[in-house]
């Protein structure tokens, strides 16, 4: 595991102390729904007909690919209120992936305030990073569920508590040497959503050890 792999969104729910909020109100993704498959009759082979190993191709892992584009910026960023908020949330989330991969980490410390330690840390991690030569494939990040913790929140600053859904992702070294890789996994964190009077931007984090996904 990389020296500057605690900086990363994917670790940030083991580095902090854990807390557990409750009282939110929000909303939750829809779950992806498997398309349904009609059964096939199995044909008996043919008597004394070898069978065919399955080959390399059909049984490796996907490549992970680079995540080289950037996320569309919102425009509801100046939008003050919840949907401002929120979608300020949205988008320092979906930066994530892109920075991670390209190590261009400017999109991501204009959408933080200039106080938020969390998100200087985050990009510092990854400009670390590609300093040192590491390269890191895949580890996008989406939202399954994000609600608003509306106790903790005020007119300025909103608390959004969120499961992530993370994408397969592999880091290399300097010299093409496979350093880390993990599947794809759930995580739960919290973002705070500061309003500066023009736009929302990230302004710190919350740990979250569970989400309670109840109404």
């Amino acid at each position: 595991m990389p020296a500057t792999s605690s900086f990363v969104l994917r670790c940030a729910t083991a580095v902090f102390a854990a807390v557990l909020l409750a009282g939110c109100t929000g909303e939750e993704a829809p779950s992806p729904t498997a398309a349904p498959t009609t059964p096939v009759a199995s044909t008996p082979a043919a008597s004394g007909s070898p069978t065919e190993a399955p080959t390399a191709s059909s049984t490796a892992e996907p490549e992970i690919e680079k995540i080289t584009t950037p996320p569309a910026v919102p425009v509801d960023l100046k939008t003050p209120g919840k949907v401002g908020s929120k979608a300020a949330v949205e988008y320092f989330v979906a930066l994530y992936g892109y920075t991670l991969n390209t190590g261009d980490t400017s999109l991501l410390r204009a959408a933080s305030t200039e106080t938020c330690d969390y998100c200087r840390s985050l990009a510092d991690g990854i400009d670390a990073e590609f300093d040192s030569g590491v390269q890191t494939a895949g580890d996008a990040a989406t939202i399954n569920v994000i609600r608003q913790h509306e106790g903790e929140s005020t007119s300025s600053e909103h608390v959004w508590l969120m499961e992530l859904h993370f994408a397969p992702y592999e880091t290399l070294a300097a010299d093409g040497a496979s350093v880390e890789s993990k599947g794809p996994r759930e995580e739960t964190l919290g973002l705070v959503a500061a309003w500066d009077g023009t736009r929302w931007r990230v302004a710190d984090y919350v740990d979250v050890v569970e989400l309670d996904r109840s109404s």
